[in-house]
């Protein structure tokens, strides 16, 4: 599982709330983000994708498009259900 934290004054804040299952003595591995994650904001990311969409005007794109996105969320439901060991 992977949160987004950043360091502040020296110590590890996480940006979302932790999993139940990470307790007190947990061990944890830290990996720096790629610099482009660092830069790319939400409301910066969703303004490029409005933008690039907005010139999309063939239904049949738009459904190539929702197509991909369906079987993406397909395919990380069903990664994080092997994950937590679920069938």
């Amino acid at each position: 599982m992977v949160i987004r934290a950043i360091v502040e004054r020296g110590l590890i804040r996480p940006l979302e709330p932790l999993p139940k299952e990470w307790v007190d003595g947990l061990e944890l591995r830290v990996l720096e983000a790629d610099s482009c994650e660092r830069l790319v904001e939400p409301d910066a990311w969703s303004a490029e994708m409005d933008a690039l969409s907005a010139e999309i005007d063939d239904c049949d794109d738009w459904a190539r498009i929702e197509a991909a996105l369906a079987e993406a969320d397909i395919q990380a439901k069903s990664h994080i259900r092997r994950e937590m060991g679920l069938p």
